[in-house]
């Protein structure tokens, strides 16, 4: 079979609706190639949902996992009950728990009876609350783990050595990035989320009547992890000019406490840095821990440990570039107030979502060339950034190499650079971005990180219930996410050329 190649036939087309990105049984990413179909999703229009064959595996349940599920309710359901199955049992417990808390529902705990698999029974009103859980804790069933146990048998010894010796590889390989470090430092889960709410939950545990704190503007459910998982939530400091300084001086003078600061490197869309150097010198004071997630910048062009005491990262981005892998890694700094504490606490929940060994094995094959491919989209992007900065079209764009690039800076290494994502609003508001989108000859769908360039209508696809509450912190709805992928600069620029073509009289 040939599979179709994204850089010369980019899933963008009408007909490319719900086409699995990439041609792959494991994508990590869906064709939306309309706006319509944007908000078709959205507004949950089956002629668009009945139409995907894949989707971001923490948003869209995968064929494997649908069909296990599905398999656990015949199994194990009683009448009006629906399955969903978890990596463990502790992960379904949680799950349940979330259930209980949210709507008040009772649900029901079974072993699925291959390796650790545990299914959540409860009544099928309940389920949109089950799947917030799943998509927020990001404590999921890969669709190679669903695949596997969908067939089941056991894991060949042979594939479960291959997969431990993966597994001891990309600890190490995540660890030396880092410089320094040691595999044991290192920390693997089946999801960049599920990364972020085992750190999310260790802290939280220590001071259980305390909220966490969000600096600058946070993807969707790294906030919605601190606000729903936690009866004191977050305070949301996600709009600030000092890169979180004042906010955090005037939080701690007013005698509040808080279990730690999370932030993103830069934040995801609005490519801003918190003024970390500062906020790291608060902390401290303070006794309080800095969680930095650093996917979108990488390990490669920044070192977030110059004051990070933990960074947390998504294995399913730029790590793997091929965009048919889902995973997360927490990495922890040695020599910091909470170190010790980390490092016990992480064993246990690495067990309770870990990185399935086939996708262990699949992430060490896709990260072998992370650093060149890391150099080789910032360049990439820092070209297009600077001739879309000439486009009268451009009404505002954001890049780390002009947003907030002082604080950036603090942590960018000698040799690295500022990342492939770019966001930008058209002016002419909607319809302009509308026309834009649907012209532009580029694959269309979420994730980020992809050998090949991504585009999606960003605050649409994640905030498309709140989006005034977005809009007040910088993201409007026709804001529009680039990521910048290997192509040829000229052939991408273009491609962007022809898309600003076909706004006509818009603009």
């Amino acid at each position: 079979m040939v599979v179709r190649d994204p850089f010369t036939k980019p899933f963008c087309e009408a007909e490319d609706l719900g086409k699995a990105i990439p041609e792959n049984d494991h994508a990590v990413s869906v064709c939306l190639p309309r706006w319509e179909d944007v908000i078709g999703y959205e507004e949950g229009k089956p002629e668009v949902i009945e139409a995907f064959e894949s989707g971001y595996p923490r948003f869209v349940p995968h064929p494997f996992v649908a069909e296990l599920f599905l398999a656990a309710q015949e199994e194990f359901a009683k009448k009006d009950e629906v399955a969903m199955v978890f990596p463990s049992l502790a992960a379904a417990w949680r799950c349940a728990d979330y259930i209980k808390r949210r709507c008040g529902e009772t649900s029901r705990l079974e072993s699925y009876g291959w390796e650790n698999l545990t299914a959540v029974l409860f009544k099928e009103e309940a389920f949109t609350v089950g799947w917030k859980y799943w998509q927020h804790s990001g404590e999921i069933v890969s669709s190679r783990l669903a695949e596997a146990a969908l067939a089941d048998a056991p894991v060949e010894d042979e594939a479960v050595e291959a997969g431990k010796q993966a597994t001891g590889v990309l600890r190490q390989r995540i660890a030396e990035l880092y410089h320094g470090l040691t595999g044991g430092d290192v920390f693997l889960f089946s999801s960049g989320m599920a990364a972020i709410a085992a750190v999310h939950r260790i802290f939280l545990e220590e001071k259980p009547e305390d909220p966490s704190i969000q600096i600058e503007f946070p993807y969707l459910d790294s906030l919605k992890v601190q606000q729903q998982f936690a009866e004191a939530g977050a305070a949301d400091f996600s709009i600030t000019d000092t890169g979180g300084v004042e906010e955090v001086k005037t939080w701690f003078k007013e005698g509040k406490k808080a279990t730690a600061v999370f932030t993103e490197l830069p934040s995801n869309p609005l490519l801003r840095t918190a003024n970390l150097e500062q906020l790291a010198s608060i902390l401290s004071e303070n006794r309080v821990p800095l969680v930095v997630d650093d996917t979108v910048a990488t390990a490669i062009n920044t070192d977030a440990f110059r004051y990070a005491d933990v960074v947390t990262t998504s294995l399913t981005k730029m790590f793997s570039g091929a965009g048919d892998v889902a995973g997360g890694a927490v990495v922890v700094k040695p020599g910091t107030e909470f170190y010790e504490l980390l490092r016990e606490r992480l064993s246990f929940e690495e067990a309770a979502s870990p990185l399935f060994l086939h996708d262990a094995r699949v992430l060490e094959v896709n990260s072998r060339h992370f650093r060149e491919r890391v150099e080789a989209t910032n360049e990439n992007a820092a070209e297009l950034a600077d001739w879309l900065r000439t486009r009268p079209e451009i009404q505002h764009l954001w890049h780390p190499s002009s947003e907030c690039r002082d604080y950036y800076d603090q942590v960018r290494r000698s040799s690295g650079g500022y990342g492939a994502l770019i966001s930008f609003v058209i002016q002419g508001g909607e319809p302009a971005a509308s026309a834009f989108y649907d012209a532009l000859a580029i694959s269309k769908g979420p994730s980020l990180g992809t050998d090949f360039s991504l585009v999606c209508p960003y605050t649409l696809l994640a905030h498309y219930g709140e989006l005034e509450w977005a809009a007040e912190r910088g993201a409007p709805a026709n804001l529009l996410r680039i990521w910048v992928g290997l192509e040829d600069p000229d052939d991408l620029r273009r491609r962007f050329e022809e898309a600003f073509g076909a706004l006509g009289d818009i603009v």
